[in-house]
């Protein structure tokens, strides 16, 4: 495996042309706009490639039945000269869909987590979403007056206010929307990587102010001023149970291209598992996620408090409540220390008689993990 130098980026780019209609980021390293890095198995003719930019996001493409290339890309990531000494692990998209059975061996000896993607785009938007604000909040265009009203501005939107700062065109730099109540960013949408007139969106809402349809109009506010302002298509990718994200993506009126996988992988082999266990429960494999929880709960060492926490989410969507119960005494002796987390997921324990001493566990791992 051998790296390229950026001036011969452009040999790869036909073996990455389909990832690049709808990944920005690899568009964006190809095409000169992001540093990144390229990796290949033959720097004269390539047909294996690996992209990275910022360490963490990952596109291969070209022959997948390539076993040399395979094991010299296993060996960089586990050595770490993809993402260096402090990364933490990659998102990895492929193309073709033949790499799909390739993956387990080059995340050896790590069980890929994998996520089904959908692929949505919009050109044009004719929404009224003005009329749709609730009373007490104001969507606003994300710029420096925010900061200077005092009104604290999360790290993503942050993000957006320093790619247009020194900018000589902003708007094809980055652009954002955030719902504002009561002095406070409660919700955003941005658009932060444009690539040949073609933006990807990313949205937040915090937990306490969702369900109240501001994901939909920060998202119809960027989205409209964008195709207003030189981006020609809005691309939209979400995870395949994202039920939320789909919805939103649907009343805007987007249109759903196509699906993809994405392979995750965290080099730390404990969270790997734990990320593991929350991708098949946030995905409703509820046996799949307690398997991993339970073969990591069983064993001689601590385990982790997230693995007694998915475990006790999974049994009670299962309907076993003291199961659960137990399961979340465990998570708390473990030293899960969000007692707020665990009232939104777990409501219907309110009245359990176990349920005031494993939240008062809870806070006393949060006050020993700050003190």
């Amino acid at each position: 495996m051998y790296e390229l130098n950026p001036t011969d980026f452009y040999k790869v780019r036909a073996l990455f042309e389909p990832l690049m209609s709808y990944q920005m980021f690899c568009a964006g390293v190809l095409d000169g706009l992001y540093q990144g890095r390229v990796f290949v198995d033959n720097t004269a003719n390539p047909q294996s490639g690996f992209v990275t930019k910022d360490g963490v996001w990952w596109f291969l493409a070209g022959n997948p039945q390539n076993e040399t290339f395979n094991k010299s890309l296993n060996t960089a990531i586990f050595d770490r000269t993809i993402n260096g000494e402090k990364g933490w692990g990659g998102m990895l998209v492929c193309h073709p869909a033949e790499w799909d059975a390739q993956i387990p061996s080059i995340y050896a000896p790590h069980i890929p987590i994998k996520t089904g993607r959908l692929h949505y785009t919009c050109q044009h938007l004719d929404i009224d979403w003005r009329a749709q604000i609730p009373d007490g909040f104001d969507i606003r265009f994300a710029d420096q007056t925010l900061v200077d009203e005092g009104i604290e501005v999360p790290g993503t939107v942050a993000s957006v206010l320093e790619l247009r700062k020194d900018s000589t065109d902003p708007d094809q730099k980055a652009v954002g929307f955030v719902a504002v109540h009561n002095h406070k960013i409660v919700a955003y949408s941005v658009i932060d990587c444009i690539v040949n007139t073609g933006g990807d969106i990313g949205l937040y809402t915090d937990g306490a102010y969702r369900r109240r349809g501001l994901a939909f109009l920060t998202a119809a506010a960027v989205i409209e001023y964008a195709l207003s302002h030189g981006v020609t298509l809005v691309h939209w990718d979400c995870e395949a149970f994202n039920h939320g994200s789909i919805h939103t993506a649907e009343k805007l009126g987007l249109q759903l291209n196509h699906q993809h996988t994405m392979y995750n992988l965290i080099l730390n082999p404990v969270l790997h598992e734990v990320n593991r266990a929350w991708s098949h429960f946030d995905a409703g494999r509820y046996p799949q996620a307690i398997e991993i929880c339970q073969g990591q709960i069983g064993g001689d060492k601590s385990a982790h408090p997230h693995f007694y926490y998915v475990l006790a989410r999974c049994q009670m969507a299962s309907g076993q409540t003291e199961q659960a119960v137990q399961s979340l005494q465990g998570s708390a002796a473990a030293g899960w220390d969000s007692a707020d987390e665990t009232k939104g997921d777990f409501p219907a324990l309110t009245t359990h008689p176990a349920w005031n001493s494993i939240l008062e566990q809870m806070e006393k791992n949060a006050q020993k993990e700050a003190g």
